[in-house]
Order: C-alpha cells, then sequence, then structure tokens
C-alpha cells in the first residue's frame, strides 16, 4: 500500500479531488467552498470537513489562505496521493468496449439460462402435483380397501401380515 493511501482516508481523497477539480479552470485558482458546500458533495458533516480539511493542511496536501474579506480559499500543493476517481484519458476505449461486450455477452447468456431454470422449476412443480394428487389418490383407495377388508371381517393383524406378505414377494423373485 502506498504511503498517501496509508495515511489519507476515502474522504480526505474525496476532498482532495474536489478541491482539483474546481481549481482546474484558470479563472479560479483557488477553492472558496465552504465546509458545508464540501460536506455535501462528499456526505458528510461539516466539523468532518473541518477536521479533515486541518489534517489535510499539516501534512501538506492542502494550502490555505485568507482573503480581504475573511473568506478561506484552498490550493492543491501538487503532493502525490492514489486518487478514489482514475483519469480515463489514457485508457484504451477498444478495449473498455470489448470488456462492455463480453460482460453484455456473459448477461445475455445468464438471462437464457434464468429463463431455462424457470421453466424448469415450472415443470418439476407441475410434475411434484400431479405425484401428489397420484399419492392422494393411491392413499384414498387404500384406505377403502381396508375398509373394505375390515367390513368383511378381517382384522388389523390380519391386514399388516397380508401387507407384509406382499412386500416379501418381489424380494423373493
Amino acid at each position: 500500500m502506498s504511503k498517501s493511501k496509508a495515511e489519507l482516508s476515502v474522504t480526505e481523497r474525496l476532498i482532495l479531488q474536489l478541491v482539483i477539480y474546481r481549481t482546474k479552470n484558470p479563472k479560479h485558482l483557488t477553492f472558496f467552498g465552504d465546509n458545508e458546500y464540501i460536506a455535501k458533495c462528499v456526505d458528510v458533516k461539516p466539523d468532518t470537513v473541518r477536521k479533515y480539511i486541518k489534517e489535510l493542511e499539516e501534512l501538506g496536501y492542502l494550502n490555505e489562505v485568507k482573503d480581504d474579506k475573511g473568506r478561506r480559499h484552498l490550493t492543491y500543493t501538487g503532493k502525490e496521493f492514489a486518487p478514489i476517481i482514475a483519469d480515463m484519458r489514457d485508457f484504451d476505449k477498444n478495449m473498455l468496449k470489448q470488456e462492455r461486450d463480453n460482460y453484455l455477452r456473459d448477461l445475455n447468456y445468464c438471462k437464457h439460462e434464468l429463463e431455462l431454470t424457470q421453466i424448469r422449476n415450472d415443470t418439476l412443480d407441475k410434475e411434484n402435483s400431479s405425484l401428489r394428487l397420484k399419492l392422494l389418490h393411491t392413499e384414498t383407495r387404500l384406505m377403502q380397501l381396508e375398509n373394505f377388508l375390515l367390513s368383511h371381517g378381517a382384522t388389523k393383524e390380519q391386514i399388516e401380515a397380508m401387507v407384509k406378505q406382499a412386500q416379501q414377494v418381489p424380494e423373493a423373485a
């Protein structure tokens, strides 16, 4: 990890990048936004901004000057730091487009797989419902058969013996 990454927080680097961005215009060589403005830009409280600006001055990243009306003006000293938002001017645009196309192709493949999975899930749900219905029908017929046997004088023990005997028949074959 570089020294600037170790000594600067994410918020401090955001503040530095805001100051650099606002001072790129030759007409505005200094940044004069107050703590509340900076706090809104980097989504922290004004007291946190005040603390971080003081720390950035002590570390040598920012210079603070007061104008004749007592307003604070900040300038970036040029000290190196690891920015959060990279400068994209030197990136190969074709490579980025290829990467984007690859991700879009992967996305389309995943969408297709999701559709197939949903179809398979629907099919399995229908099969499950059908099997549950068949099981319910079989259990109903079994209860009817058991009631028929009981009404014709068979006992529960005799019915259990018949069931055990029926289970042993496939094993012998």
